[in-house]
Parts: C-alpha cells; structure tokens; sequence
C-alpha cells in the first residue's frame, strides 16, 4: 500500500516501500509507545529508529518480531530478526534482517497476455549496526544496510523469475545520556537525533530516470528513565521505573510521512511493564478520499523475567517478551473498519 505525494524537485519520495519504512515496528515495544524510540538507547530494536541506541547494550542479545496482515493483504506478514554482541569496551556490533511479504504471487504475462512465469514480491533488509560510547555518555551508531525488493520489475521472456533490485544506504546517530543520582532515584536523560538513509539510496529500474526514491527519514527526540531503587516490595528488584520519550520526524525528501510521537512506559518490579503513546503522520493531499494526517493511540504491555536477580547462583540471563494488539489506522475517509494486528516479540539476552 502506497501514499504518493506530487511530483516536485524537492519533495521526490512517493511512498515506495512505505509498509517497511513506516509500516509495522520492528519490535512490539516501540509500537505501543507512539513509534518512536530515537532517543531510548539499550533496547536490542533500537537500530530501526538510531543505531547509536545499541551502545549501551551489555553481552549477547537475541530478538524476533512477528506480524501479520497488513490492510487488504491477508496472506501477508513481518518479521524482524536482530543478534548482537557488546565487544567489550570497543562498542556493540549487531546483524539484524528486516522482512516483509505480500503474501500473494505476482503472475509475469508477455505481450500477447500468456502467462510466462511468477513471482513472490517481498523485500528483505539486512543491517549491519557498528555502535560505541566514544566518550563518557555520548553515544554514536552507524548502520550499513542492504535492502533486496523482489518486484519482477526486470525480467525475460520465457518461464524466469521477475528480477531483484538490490540497495546500498547508511544510517548515522547520537545520544547524549546525563545520569543523576539521588538519594534512591535514579533520573537519565537523553537527547537523540538519527538521519537514515544518508545517501539518498534510491531503487534501481531499467531507465535511470524512474528510480524511485527511499525515504531520508531525520529524528530528533529527548526521553527521561526514572528508577526507582526501592527494594522494599521484593528484595532483588527494584519497584518501580518510569520511561517517558517525545520525538519528532521528519523527511528531507517528502512533506509527507512526517509527525510527532510520544510514548510512556511503566514497569513494576522489573517483571511487568504497561505501555501507551500517540503518534501524528501527515499523509497526503493528492487524493480526494484521503485523509490528511492521521493520529493514533497505541498501548501494549511487557514481560520480563530477570533471571539473574531472582536465581541463587545470579545466572545472568534475561528473557522478554512484549505484545501489542491494535487497530489498523486508516487512510481514507469512507472506511475505517480495518481488522486489528498483533504484533509479537520475543528477547533473549546474556548479559555480561
């Protein structure tokens, strides 16, 4: 499903590939907090929003996503896969695979109307994420990033495959972290801003003049964690921890796609955290039955089991696992009637 905008020399990003840039989020987390997450560093998903958010990341982190339908395409689906390492005191490098398929198959005709062959449309990025705090509390990622879109839009005649157009681009990121320490709280403060797709990367096509496009997505955002280090409740774990994050989005290449976004994160005993937030996106004034912005309340809730705390022999292990299950927001003014999506993610991690 794409959103396009009007032809401009300024403004030439048309939606393509929107479901995987602005579509479901890679990890449940995020999604219920407003979608955004640029200045909220240690979550093992934060590579989508800023790399520079893997730094503080501790050990080995395994994580997967899953989703599935999105709008009209019932067969289709997400899902997102991410592993990464702290290497000691040089930073986190991490492999992450971002993936999603219509889930119908594209048929090839030649041009007297005869099938000659079919295809799967989908499109994979893999993601290299280089981080490391390069200073006390400043933190700075960078993201390689291949992205492979099976489109059949180059092919032969005869019984062949549509062809694959692969990409290059990197993504750039900071955060500022300031940590104050008082009494049992613990107060952090971060300031965040990302710039993804650097090189205005583009999908390469037979005729050099139709390449579209990839968005140049910039984000800004600040957020504050508040821990409170009170063992009263159970003697291993802390009682309460408070995230707020606010964030703003923007395209360099579009006047569309852009909003605000904010979350808010409440976790009890480390063990059970609840989630909401609300998100803006402007969508398009080109067409006549589609709205021109949207805005949407999200909510979604997490489990943590901290092994390490609550074992005898203090095994540093640590699984996790967040759940959302929300409405799909519409994006024309005569139907908004569209089947809620689950999204499921699973975290492991070995801390060290």
């Amino acid at each position: 499903m794409h959103v396009y905008s009007g032809d401009s020399l300024a403004q030439n990003y048309k939606g393509t590939l929107s479901e995987l840039f602005f579509g479901r989020q890679p990890g449940a987390r995020a999604d219920a907090m407003g979608r955004g997450f640029v200045s909220v560093n240690g979550d093992a998903l934060s590579y989508f929003y800023n790399p520079a958010g893997m730094a503080s990341l501790q050990g080995l982190s395994l994580t997967g996503t899953f989703s599935g339908k999105y709008y009209l395409l019932d067969s289709s689906k997400y899902n997102f896969f991410s592993a990464s390492y702290k290497i000691k005191d040089y930073g986190t490098i991490c492999f992450s695979r971002d993936y999603f398929t219509y889930g119908v198959d594209a048929v090839i005709t030649n041009e007297f109307g005869n099938i000659t062959g079919s295809y799967e449309p989908y499109v994979t990025n893999y993601r290299l994420t280089l981080s490391s705090e390069v200073i006390k509390e400043l933190f700075v990622g960078v993201n390689l990033n291949l992205l492979k879109n099976n489109t059949g839009s180059e092919f032969s005649v005869g019984n062949e495959r549509g062809g694959n157009g692969d990409v290059f681009y990197f993504d750039l990121g900071v955060i500022k972290s300031f940590n104050i320490k008082s009494g049992k709280l613990h107060h952090l403060l971060n300031a965040g801003s990302s710039l993804i797709n650097v090189n205005s990367a583009s999908l390469p096509s037979a005729d050099a003049s139709q390449n579209d496009k990839l968005p140049v997505i910039f984000r800004i955002g600040a957020s504050y964690d508040l821990s409170v280090d009170d063992k009263k409740i159970v003697s291993k774990l802390n009682s309460y921890n408070i995230l707020l994050n606010l964030e703003y989005m923007d395209l360099f290449n579009s006047k569309y796609f852009g909003g605000f976004h904010s979350g808010l994160e409440f976790t009890f005993l480390e063990i059970l955290s609840l989630r909401g937030g609300y998100y803006t996106q402007k969508i398009t004034e080109e067409c006549s039955n589609c709205k021109d912005n949207i805005s949407e309340f999200t909510y979604g809730f997490g489990l943590n089991i901290p092994v390490r705390q609550l074992s005898e022999n203090e095994i540093p292990l640590e699984v996790k696992f967040d759940y959302v299950n929300l409405k799909q927001p519409t994006l024309i003014n005569n139907f908004d009637d569209w089947k809620n999506f689950q999204t499921f993610t699973f975290k492991a991690g070995w801390i060290f």
